[in-house]
């Protein structure tokens, strides 16, 4: 600020200069905060990630207490209807009608096939859900804290009911629960509200010894795949995963997971690079490889990026 120090009764300011310097040091201050404030804000949300997949887990060693085994999580059910392992969970946690888990459900059909109708309903408003055991039905997680949404709220109905190949190879009956992450990426069809990309989840397969050699070749990895040798299987979700991305519906808008990704040859190797457990001195096995793996798309909501969560700490983070 300039003095008049012949006339004290004059007012002065600030000069330009003094104005600019202070507006230049207060910009410098936002620069260095926005960034800091944004990395606070991402790791509480995957602090809140992790919780939520914490509460699945223990709901999920439940469901392994009772039924001696964890649910299923191939891309189809028993009857050969596609239902992928996001869908699965669901059913388990809380059951496809959010009413809870029915023993008699898809997941036992192959041990008692009485159990399921023989023809598979297309929404959970069909009577044949409210015609077996209402009465054992058990919530693994409380309803409030499960983010259960449909597909039809994530996914437009024209993806979903596409068959094209362009996203995906099967049909979903949209009315299908999933569980939703926190990252609040998707806006609801239904409610405008912001809500989550669906949690994939894959079960270990305990019969397999396989995984892929880290320095295998892409097109190797996907015949193998394709034959089921190995622990954990990509497919589980793949046809999910290829309904695109929920905020962009062009057919060219993919995750870097799925097949379509790039010139369509690299799409398995990402997937068994996340899950590979580096402690292992061979790098020949998965984390979890006795158990399950639980997958949110994190802050990006892509699946395959480097900031995609799982229900175990990876080398690094």
């Amino acid at each position: 600020m300039k003095l008049n120090r012949d006339n004290p009764n004059e007012k002065s300011g600030f000069t330009i200069v003094e104005l600019l310097t202070v507006m230049s040091i207060i910009i410098l201050l936002i620069s260095l905060l926005v960034p800091a404030l944004n990395r606070v804000r991402r790791y509480a949300t995957r602090v809140k990630q992790s919780a939520q997949f914490h509460a699945i887990s223990v709901a999920l060693e439940q469901f392994n207490g009772e039924y001696t085994s964890y649910p299923d999580s191939d891309r189809n059910d028993e009857l050969g209807a596609p239902y992928c392992g996001a869908m699965k969970l669901c059913e388990a946690m809380v059951g496809q009608d959010l009413k809870g888990y029915n023993p008699k459900s898809r997941f036992r059909y192959s041990e008692i096939p009485t159990y399921y109708p023989t023809t598979i309903p297309l929404s959970t408003d069909h009577p044949a859900y409210d015609n077996y055991n209402i009465d054992g039905r058990k919530m693994y997680i409380q309803l409030e804290n499960a983010n259960a949404y449909q597909l039809w709220e994530i996914y437009t109905q024209a993806i979903l009911s596409d068959t094209s190949g362009d996203h995906g190879d099967f049909a979903y009956d949209p009315y299908t629960f999933v569980l939703c992450d926190v990252y609040n990426r998707v806006t609801s069809r239904r409610t405008s509200k912001k809500i989550g990309m669906p949690i994939l989840y894959y079960r270990a397969d305990l019969t397999k010894t396989m995984f892929p050699d880290p320095n295998a070749t892409v097109q190797t990895i996907i015949n193998n795949v394709t034959a089921n040798n190995y622990i954990y299987n990509v497919y589980d979700n793949q046809n999910l995963i290829e309904k695109g991305l929920p905020w962009d519906t062009s057919v060219t808008a993919m995750h870097p997971l799925s097949r379509n990704w790039g010139v369509g040859t690299s799409y398995p190797k990402p997937f068994y690079d996340m899950i590979r457990d580096p402690k292992v001195p061979t790098r020949d096995r998965p984390y979890r490889s006795d158990s399950y793996i639980l997958l949110s798309a994190g802050f990006d909501g892509l699946y395959g990026t480097s900031d995609d969560v799982f229900n175990f700490n990876r080398e690094g983070e």
